[in-house]
């Protein structure tokens, strides 16, 4: 019978059908529940037939060889989809090493022939051992291929769901109880909403679908390639913000977040503030890194939106270096300031590092380096300082990191120095950080973009 070269026989298969799962089988012959009398117009039909009665009784059919021919007749096997074990993996050349089968030698099969008299198909059975299992049925259906999954029914209530937004497992509690049937999982769920967005994409790849939806919904917008034509950096901004940022340029906020997709870039968004203290989006951007090149890419898109004829008041970021660095070169006129949050999280974080210490880190924060952020005048600054410096002088290593680290950037982030400066009382990015938690609110996950 069907015997390729190194391809075995069923009746081959059922001599070496030993597993460690022998001892599990239950030793019923199920041929009896294939055997029948019926007729099937197609072949697809004769399959589906086994299928759901496989199904029932606890087990899974595969189509287990191409079609064959004896004497002209067509015919092919179904077997137990843990039927024939595969060959030996060749690990060194493997994708995936960690992948394991579930094929354990299971001899059951059953034979699906073409009858020429009525030019219909039918299925015959064998009532020896390869009607027999090697292996306990299924019990929980959860998880199965041909068992488990979602109808037709199921999806487009996925699809509806996930159109409104709604968090995957939010999803699966409502298909869950709508479609007990189906036996869902989380899996599927992410599947159809896999699908569904490759519906969305046409075929379109992942940046060809970022640049339609910019286009279709007219964004302004500038992207930046490689000599192989990958994106390296793409700024978006809608038509409306670019009005309310030119007739109100006075403090931008500027900020990156991690890790926020599947690429890895670093996303970087751009806020501005209107004079009664309201937030809106003036841009984001997807940047390959944070260095002095791709921030001054960055600034010089940001320079074309606002226009030559203006200058902000004042920009708001953390202590990115490359950050500061294209700031200089792009916006020389306009004033940066540090966000003091960020700052004070540093200084207590480092020297709580040093003495291993949280509450001598805390101290130090609320202490005199709260004296020193404070200081109203230059006077009050240069005294408190004095009075750091004499406190902590037998811990150089302090006095040092703060030396170094902050207090050269002294005009960015002190009351005295800031205070000349308009910033509508902004001295933190946290404006751009609820920006951040907005957006990741609306994906429903900090990787879903």
């Amino acid at each position: 019978m069907w015997n390729d070269g190194n391809v075995r026989t069923p009746e081959a298969s059922s001599e070496d059908s030993g597993s460690e799962d022998e001892d599990a089988a239950d030793d019923v012959n199920y041929s009896a529940h294939f055997a029948t009398d019926t007729l099937f117009p197609t072949f697809d039909e004769a399959v589906n037939w086994a299928y759901a009665v496989a199904v029932n009784l606890g087990f899974l059919l595969v189509k287990s060889s191409y079609n064959k021919t004896r004497d002209g007749r067509p015919y092919r096997y179904l077997r137990c989809d843990r039927g024939r074990k595969s060959q030996p993996r060749d690990l060194e050349n493997a994708i995936r090493v960690d992948t394991k089968t579930k094929a354990i030698g299971c001899p059951f099969y059953i034979k699906i022939y073409y009858v020429f008299v009525t030019d219909s198909w039918k299925i015959r059975t064998k009532n020896d051992a390869t009607g027999t299992h090697n292996h306990p049925m299924i019990v929980y259906p959860e998880g199965h291929r041909k068992i488990s999954g979602l109808s037709p029914e199921a999806k487009k209530v996925v699809q509806d769901m996930t159109k409104s937004k709604v968090a995957p497992r939010n999803i699966m509690a409502t298909i869950a109880e709508q479609f007990p049937e189906d036996h869902p999982n989380i899996r599927h769920i992410y599947n159809c909403r896999n699908d569904l967005r490759a519906e969305m994409s046409d075929g379109r790849g992942v940046v060809q679908q970022f640049l339609h939806l910019a286009r279709e919904n007219r964004y302004i917008y500038w992207v930046m390639s490689d000599d192989v034509n990958v994106m390296q950096h793409a700024f978006m901004v809608h038509p409306i913000t670019v009005n309310i940022l030119r007739t109100y340029p006075y403090v931008i906020g500027m900020d990156s977040t991690y890790k926020t997709n599947r690429y890895g870039m670093p996303f970087f968004e751009i806020v501005g503030v209107t004079p009664t203290n309201l937030n809106f989006l003036v841009g984001y951007v997807f940047m390959r890194n944070e260095c002095t090149g791709s921030y001054r890419w960055v600034l010089q898109r940001l320079r074309e939106l606002i226009g030559y004829d203006k200058e902000p008041s004042v920009f708001l970021t953390d202590r990115e270096l490359g950050l500061c660095a294209a700031l200089r070169e792009e916006f020389p006129a306009t004033s940066h300031l540090l966000c003091r949050w960020h700052i004070n999280k540093d200084v207590e974080a480092r020297v709580t590092n040093m003495f291993k210490n949280k509450k001598i880190g805390a101290q130090f924060k609320n202490g005199h380096w709260k004296r020193i952020m404070d200081a109203a005048t230059e006077a009050d600054y240069n005294s408190a300082v004095d009075r750091m410096k004499t406190r902590w002088a037998s811990f150089p290593s302090v006095i040092s990191y703060v030396e170094r680290t902050w207090l050269c950037h002294k005009t960015k982030f002190v009351t005295f120095w800031t205070n000349q400066v308009l910033h509508l009382g902004n001295t933190s990015t946290c404006r751009v950080e609820s920006q951040h938690s907005a957006v990741k609110m609306w994906f429903e996950s900090s990787t879903g973009f």
